[in-house]
């Protein structure tokens, strides 16, 4: 009995630890976000189950689109499969296997965590369907010796307004080699304040430029300044500011 009872207060503490960390459907992972070093063996993740009822979880790694089916992934997730009960605590291992990966830059590709409740027999296939979940997190292979060191990254980011169809537009220029993910970018002029639309996914990767469309159709003239908003490794959003 004593053994029954540390074992489920284990499990208490162990998902009020996760649990302000990341929440997907019924499903908590420890992290936002996963970052794989060169010359790491294995990583790990450890999920929760928060839900009153047993789930069946598939595990894997694609390009983000969602596909189980995927061959081009650089690593696999063990268990690939398995069932997690009520209060649940599932470890993950995440094992990168060799894939030849571009060593002047980070790489990202997506954790997928579907979720799979149970259903009764005579509940309709659409009706199952729809009840299962799949969550997605970013994994970040780094190469070693990259610079300069991502806590600085975000300083070195050039923005600038571009007007194009009619709309304008905030073009974030990324010279260096990590992936910057915003979450909120905002050109403010005086006491107007404006917005770029939200989109799912607000990263730009390494060397390139990606355009941020503005709402609105006010003009942005060269004394606007840009306050922008962005996860860093631990999945913190910061923040920063700029001169267009």
């Amino acid at each position: 009995m004593n053994k029954v009872r540390r074992v489920g207060w284990i499990t208490v503490l162990l998902i009020m630890f996760l649990a302000p960390l990341r929440v997907y459907a019924g499903l908590i992972a420890s992290g936002t976000r996963v970052i794989y070093t060169e010359g790491t063996r294995e990583i790990s993740l450890m999920l929760a189950n928060t839900n009153s009822w047993p789930v069946i979880v598939q595990s894997w790694v694609d390009d983000g689109s969602g596909n189980p089916a995927y061959t081009g992934a650089p690593f696999i997730v063990l268990p690939s499969v398995f069932r997690l009960q009520p209060e649940g605590i599932q470890g993950l291992r995440i094992v990168y296997n060799q894939t030849p990966l571009p060593r002047d830059r980070e790489s990202v590709f997506w954790i997928n965590l579907y979720e799979i409740p149970p259903v009764s027999k005579n509940m309709p296939e659409q009706s199952r369907l729809q009840l299962a979940m799949n969550t997605q997190l970013k994994i970040f292979y780094r190469p070693q010796g990259l610079s300069p060191a991502p806590e600085s990254a975000a300083a070195r980011l050039k923005f600038r307004a571009v007007q194009e169809g009619g709309r304008w537009y905030v073009e974030c220029d990324n010279p260096t080699p990590w992936h910057i993910s915003f979450t909120d970018i905002i050109v403010r002029h005086g006491k107007t304040q404006r917005h770029v639309e939200r989109e799912m996914d607000m990263m730009t990767a390494p060397f390139s430029q990606r355009r941020y469309a503005l709402s609105g159709n006010i003009p942005v003239t060269s004394a606007s300044e840009i306050q922008f908003y962005y996860v860093d490794d631990r999945g913190a959003i910061l923040n920063d500011h700029t001169r267009l």
